[in-house]
């Protein structure tokens, strides 16, 4: 299949596969369509898609939107294409979509061929006409003509803004070779629909001067002039005004060059003496430089220190010779604790004045300053640095127009609109790698002393967050202080109390980590302040949405909205959907902001809910973890449930496991019953996963919490714990003593049902160390205490656990009788997930007894019983035993291992290598 993809943009869009017009769908796809192919064989992000299909403030369901749009446009393009098979044509990378088409495949794309065909051919003006035609013939109406979305209009202007321009030169060129009369007839209609518009107006005097109607030329120019004075309040340009004087005199020549600007501006900052790194950037920078007569808009965002202004300095004077008509530069002070940000009318005064015009002819309204600056500005290349915006409508009118010009916006807030509205190209800038943090040291200190102390500078550089601002504060102790080792330094710096107090240059505290940090706080409004500092009460290097939520006791839905604040003013990053990390040392600096701007008061109150939140949500995990028909006799039964099934509740467990042990550590600290409830909470997620050492470490904290809180119930279970994830580590000795010392604590608290587990865990543990014997006479010891109790589900279970131990020790026939008496005890009860497992015991038994067929009817039955039930641990036990029970039947029993191995790689499961290999066995 061909699947040769065409997109037309220059009227109302459409696109063709292999010659066959397609119908495009709803409007928001064509939006997404027009982005693509107007970027095409570039990745754009999801987040450009967003902004540029929504805008500023797009639904909740915009993320699902653009994955439903591109799939509709895959649809389209690759109608032949299996469902899971990889795109060719609408490719997904990490960091969004790529359209890949091929040269010339978009008539945008053709139409700047044929311009740049033009140019070329400039010299010779009856083939640049031709040239110039041809990009014009493409034209079949309004560009994008019913496309929505900010892009779009952006787009729409851009492309409109080409082709005036277009008509212009080859006006120009027409008066050259004598055809007045025909630009005389197209231009008169096109100045009465952009009757602003100097240059237009300017070729139709002059082609109607050659055309000896001169009294028309001199009325065109009244016409124009009477329009700028009543519209902007300002007079018109200097070659107007040279034209209508020639006019006057009766000697225009429509050829004679206007006179060169006296004045070409070379404002650009001094460059960063010891730049390092940022070789990716530079060469994306490089790749945005314009070569038409549209100007690029790049917005470099990030973090406080991050070296926004470094990079953009250093990228002007590399690039400085390509803009012959000049380099301003504007601090816009967007987050200046000293002064206000610059207001736009500032700005447009030192730029205006800047590239020449005398200060009494600058308009006081904005919007007229800002129609003089792209006047000016018209068909030249001039480079332009907004450093330091705090918003979009702070820069938009400093845009210039019809030009060849590279506009550089650094900001610490995301300038989203720019993006949307403007067709700005977002460049995020992250911290150092490690390799680009140690040249920048070295650079600053000498190679000699990096190399001398290899392991502490790149410690240092660890510690300083692989921050630029840090590094070169670290670097300038270091050489003040000769003295100082970078070792010395580094053990200085791990404190974490005083790291931020020596980021600090000591005569410039401008220059200060601290203070960088505090401009882009201050420039916060009081509730997203709050949730930043809040954030720093977290214990954890990432936090969900819904923890924020419940630190700061407001509803999910104003906790997006503040965290967009803070993404956008980069005080913190989202990593993923709903999951946000701040950097090391902006962590460290909310922290701080929390203990000094919040009372002691709301900062318990604060992780009283945080606490809370993780405590309820893993005890609702673990109900979903738990089958219906297992007893709950560990925390209590929650009245609502906040998982809808088994995956998405061991999902969460496993996201947030981090979290939630960082968070027991918290609760003991703050000596709350959070810090053994949130273990015991998990005691499902750990049966079924394989964490045996976040198992361990969290059961030991709830142990010391639960002595601490005199609760010797959940002291014995804590113990327990810790035992059965000795047992699944194969430290059966370790689980012995374990088991024996829970076993000690129930008995001293009369806890019988308690102490019938502790036997049935010490009855694992014998059979793990192989003493058959001890462990069956302490399963029968266990399965007397369950009955003594009632418990007919502690008899179920330990009978299945004896199964196993009578398998290992070779007796199968017993280990079949113990298996399904176990099955008999789960199925009067109805116990739907015990008797499951009781036929996987079954199944396993069996197969050791040569039964295969009736071992795979044991298998097939716990299947059937387990993916309703949603067990999927289990389920690929009862998988892979229905692969081995089928090994005569080689794809099928393929078929069930390979399903059981992916089951069991996401549990990392210890069986898993035995599958693989089985697998290849098979194969």
């Amino acid at each position: 299949m061909r699947n040769e993809v065409r997109v037309s943009l220059l009227g109302a869009l459409a696109a063709t596969l292999d010659g066959r017009e397609l119908t495009l769908g709803p409007p928001r796809q064509r939006a997404v369509l027009a982005v693509l192919a107007l970027r095409a064989n570039h990745v754009v992000s999801r987040s450009e898609l967003i902004d540029a299909v929504w805008g500023d403030e797009p639904p909740a369901s915009a993320d699902n939107g653009i994955h439903t749009y591109v799939a509709g446009l895959r649809r389209l393009f690759e109608p032949g294409r299996a469902s899971r098979a990889p795109s060719s044509v609408l490719l997904s990378t990490d960091a969004g979509y790529l359209l890949r088409l091929p040269p010339g495949s978009t008539d945008a794309a053709l139409f700047r061929t044929y311009l740049d065909e033009a140019a070329r051919l400039r010299d010779e003006p009856a083939a640049a006409i031709a040239a110039f035609d041809l990009a014009l013939g493409l034209w079949r109406g309004v560009a994008l003509d019913g496309v929505p979305g900010p892009f779009a209009a952006v787009e729409r202007a851009r492309l409109d803004e080409l082709r005036l321009t277009a008509v212009e030169q080859r006006a120009a060129l027409m008066l050259s070779v004598g055809r007045e009369a025909e630009v005389a007839a197209e231009l008169t209609t096109l100045v009465t629909e952009h009757p602003l518009r100097e240059r237009l107006h300017g070729l139709l005097m002059s082609a109607l001067y050659s055309g000896g109607r001169q009294a028309e030329a001199l009325a065109v120019f009244t016409d124009l002039r009477r329009l700028l004075v009543e519209e902007l309040g300002i007079e018109p340009g200097p070659e107007l005004r040279r034209i209508h004087e020639q006019l006057l005199a009766g000697r225009h020549d429509p050829h004679l060059a206007p006179a060169t600007p006296a004045l070409v501006p070379v404002q650009l900052p001094h460059e960063v003496r010891d730049f390092t790194g940022r070789e990716k950037e530079l060469a994306k920078l490089a790749e945005l430089v314009p070569h038409d007569h549209a100007p690029t808009l790049v917005a470099i965002t990030g973090t406080g220190g991050v070296g926004k202004t470094a990079l953009a300095v250093r990228f002007a004077h590399q690039m400085a010779s390509r803009f012959p008509d000049g380099q301003l530069h504007v601090d816009l002070r967007g987050f200046d604790a000293s002064a206000p940000p610059v207001r736009a009318a500032a700005a447009l005064q030192q730029l205006l004045q800047s590239v020449g015009v005398p200060a009494e002819r600058v308009p006081d309204d904005l919007s007229a300053k800002a129609a003089l600056y792209r006047s000016v500005l018209a068909n030249k290349r001039v480079l332009i640095l907004l450093d330091n915006a705090r918003l979009a409508d702070q820069v938009r009118p400093l845009l210039p127009g019809r030009s060849s010009s590279m506009v550089l916006v650094t900001s610490r807030n995301h300038l989203g609109g720019l993006v949307a509205r403007d067709g700005a190209h977002s460049m995020t800038l992250s911290t150092l790698t490690r390799d680009e943090g140690l040249a920048l040291l070295a650079s600053s200190v000498g190679p000699g002393r990096v190399a001398a102390e290899p392991a502490a500078a790149a410690k240092l550089v660890e510690l300083c967050g692989h921050l630029p601002l840090a590094v070169r504060i670290v670097a300038e102790r270091v050489v003040t202080r000769p003295h100082l080792t970078l070792a010395d330094l580094a053990g200085d710096l791990a404190n974490e109390r005083d790291r931020l107090d020596l980021l600090a240059t000591g005569d410039d505290e401008d220059t200060a980590v601290r203070a960088a940090f505090s401009w882009s706080y201050l420039a916060l409004k009081p509730d997203a302040a709050r949730v930043f500092r809040l954030i720093g009460l977290h214990p954890g290097a990432e936090v969900s949405l819904a923890a924020v939520a419940a630190l700061a006791g407001v509803t999910p839905s104003r906790a997006r909205a503040l965290l967009d604040v803070l993404t956008g003013g980069h005080m913190i990053e989202e990593v993923a959907r709903g999951r946000f990390r701040l950097h090391d040392l902006l962590r460290l600096y909310a922290t701080e902001l929390a203990a000094t701007e919040e009372s002691a008061e709301a900062r318990a109150e604060a992780v009283h809910r945080l606490l809370d939140w993780y405590r309820g949500t893993a005890n609702a995990a673990g109900a979903v973890l738990s089958p219906p028909d297992h007893p709950a006799f560990l925390l209590p039964p929650l009245s609502t449930q906040d998982f809808d099934s088994h995956d998405e509740a061991f999902t969460w467990c496993r996201t947030e496991l981090p979290n939630l042990l960082a968070a027991a550590r918290l609760a003991e600290d703050e000596r709350s019953p959070a810090a053994w409830q949130i273990p015991i909470a998990l005691w499902n997620y750990f049966i079924v996963s394989s964490a045996l050492d976040e198992w361990t470490r969290g059961y030991r904290v709830a142990e010391r919490a639960a002595a601490a809180d005199g609760d010797q119930a959940a002291r014995s279970w804590a113990i327990h714990g810790q035992g059965l994830a000795a047992c699944r580590g194969q430290r059966f000795a370790d689980a012995l003593e374990l088991f024996d010392r829970a076993l000690e604590i129930r008995r001293d608290i009369d806890d019988r049902e308690g102490a019938a587990w502790s036997l049935t865990g010490l009855g694992m543990a014998y059979g793990g160390l192989r003493q058959f014997d001890l462990a069956v006479e302490r399963f029968r010891e266990a399965l007397e205490r369950h009955a003594e109790v009632g418990s007919w589900f502690g008899e179920g279970g330990t009978r299945l656990f004896l199964s196993d131990i009578l398998r290992l020790a070779g007796r199968y026939e017993d280990s079949l009788a113990s298996a399904r008496t176990a099955f008999d005890v789960l199925d009067s009860h109805d116990a739907v997930h015990g008797k499951a497992m009781a036929l996987v015991s079954i199944g396993w038994a069996r197969l050791k007894l040569g039964q295969r067929a009736e071992s795979r009817d044991s298998f097939r039955r716990a299947v059937d019983l387990l993916r309703v039930v949603g067990d999927r641990k289990t389920l690929a036990e009862a998988l892979h035993g229905l692969g081995e029970a089928s090994a005569e039947q080689v794809e099928v029993a393929r078929t069930h291992l390979l399903e059981a191995l992916t089951i069991y790689e996401d549990y990392d499961h210890p069986l898993a290598p035995e599958v693989r290999t089985r697998l290849h066995e098979l194969a």
